[in-house]
């Protein structure tokens, strides 16, 4: 199997880069591709939280492009003061949409009155910026699909055609759900095999009986339509 060479993934567009890490919190970037970026492109993130959700973003089918930092938002607050907001991260879906988000911990986000000022933020937003402003919390997602989209940046890392199509074709008649161990067993691949079913699923190939953690007995269905 023939490995690509290493390419230089293209800088972060992030307006600001994140404060100096620091012991209450996980700072860092995750190298991901977009449908737009054509390769690699470095993200920021500022939280473990925040890394959570980059991880679902760029897993997400629909997502065209994802700009981490974006240019500020300027608001006034209660009292009437200029103030600016950045946004985490500004998506564009596939049919052009745009979302501005803001990744905050729930208890942090009623404890600062945030979803007030969330408010402010989303009446200055001027829609050339984003069509809608949404807050997203540890609340708004499962733990596993955060889980499940790092696993599957993992094993993006290496891609893998001919083990993608080997898996392809032999879901294309599969009439009744099989647990993915069985189906890698069928293969012949090993691990090879559970990456490629992993990579399948979030391409709409293959979809999962149950929701939780992809694991070797999570039962597989062929998408509707494919």
């Amino acid at each position: 199997m023939n490995y690509p060479s290493y390419i230089r993934p293209l800088p972060s567009r992030a307006t600001r880069k994140p404060a100096a890490r620091s012991k209450a919190s996980s700072r860092g970037h995750i190298p991901g591709q977009t449908r737009q970026d054509g390769h690699l492109r470095l993200r920021y993130f500022e939280s473990k939280q925040e890394q959570n959700v980059l991880f679902q973003l760029l897993a997400h089918q629909d997502v065209m492009d994802i700009w981490d930092q974006p240019p500020p938002v300027h608001f006034r607050d209660a009292e009437g003061r200029r103030k600016t907001h950045t946004f985490d991260y500004l998506i564009t879906l596939t049919g052009g949409r745009r979302i501005a988000i803001a990744v905050k911990p729930a208890a942090v986000a009623e404890r600062q009155g945030f979803r007030e000022t969330l408010q402010r933020v989303r009446a200055a937003t001027p829609l050339r910026f984003a069509d809608e402003v949404v807050l997203i919390t540890e609340q708004n997602y499962c733990p596993s699909a955060a889980r499940n989209a790092q696993k599957l940046h993992d094993f993006r890392r290496t891609p893998d055609p001919e083990a993608d199509k080997i898996v392809t074709e032999l879901v294309h008649d599969m009439s009744s759900p099989t647990s993915i161990a069985e189906l890698v067993q069928r293969s012949g691949l090993g691990g090879r095999a559970f990456r490629a079913i992993f990579r399948a699923i979030f391409a709409g190939i293959l979809r999962t009986v149950d929701s939780g953690d992809i694991l070797p007995s999570t039962l597989i269905m062929q998408e509707i339509g494919q």
